[in-house]
């Protein structure tokens, strides 16, 4: 049921972006190298109770790379985020995020992957109320802002993933040129030792034929020697 939710809001998240784009809809829209990111305010169910939030589709990232991705972007709040495997929220107590308030920030982010990409929802705890755009407009365009470099910092990731699986088939297209390179030696090397085989038997033909005229003439003194053996019987 989680994925097939997680499929829906994504698809929304599509629609959303194109009619955007025909100018139908107000929409923060993010630019984000490689991608394009639509970050969405809606009251979002979190733990046992709904609190505003903000979510976006990171398109093509699987929900194990944008949660090892939020890790370390995390730490920059000063706040290890911690995730509860009840809920599976990850949690950031007392985040210092001076962009959006001068007090510490208790932040809240949930990731659900589906088939086509990750959905991440994230929540601003002020103190006292949630971060919206209504009441903290200024706030909020920093948060969506901290969103986009998050995205940005999946794709980045995404990038680099994508960079040493290349250099990993060059690695492996080297082996295979290496490979290639010892068989043709081989083949050469078999040639060689042919070669020699070669004029081997070419010696030993030649020196054949002469044992052979050898053992011609042998046979042939043998012959005249039984013929000289017969004429004696006869002297008898």
């Amino acid at each position: 049921m989680k994925k097939y939710f997680a499929l829906l809001l994504f698809m929304s998240f599509a629609v959303l972006v194109l009619e955007a784009q025909d100018g139908k809809k107000d929409l923060q829209v993010k630019g984000v190298k490689g991608m394009q990111v639509v970050v969405q305010e809606s009251m979002q169910l979190m733990a046992d109770n709904s609190r505003n939030g903000l979510s976006m589709a990171i398109p093509g990232a699987t929900q194990k790379k944008v949660e090892a991705v939020w890790k370390e972007f995390s730490k920059d709040f000063k706040s290890k985020a911690r995730k509860d495997r009840k809920t599976d929220l990850y949690f950031s107590d007392d985040a210092k995020l001076s962009d959006i308030s001068g007090n510490t920030v208790d932040l809240y982010a949930k990731f659900e992957g589906g088939g086509t990409g990750t959905v991440a929802t994230l929540w601003f705890d002020l103190g006292g109320a949630y971060l919206a755009s209504e009441t903290h407009a200024e706030q909020y365009e920093e948060a969506e802002e901290l969103m986009k470099d998050f995205a940005n910092a999946v794709g980045r990731s995404m990038a680099e993933d994508n960079v040493k699986d290349q250099e990993e088939v060059l690695k492996n297209l080297d082996k295979d040129l290496k490979r290639l390179e010892k068989d043709n030696e081989k083949y050469h090397d078999k040639i060689e030792d042919a070669k020699k085989l070669i004029a081997e038997m070419e010696a030993n033909i030649e020196q054949n034929l002469k044992d052979q005229e050898a053992k011609q003439k042998e046979i042939e003194g043998q012959k005249e020697t039984i013929d000289k053996a017969k004429d004696k019987v006869k002297d008898f």
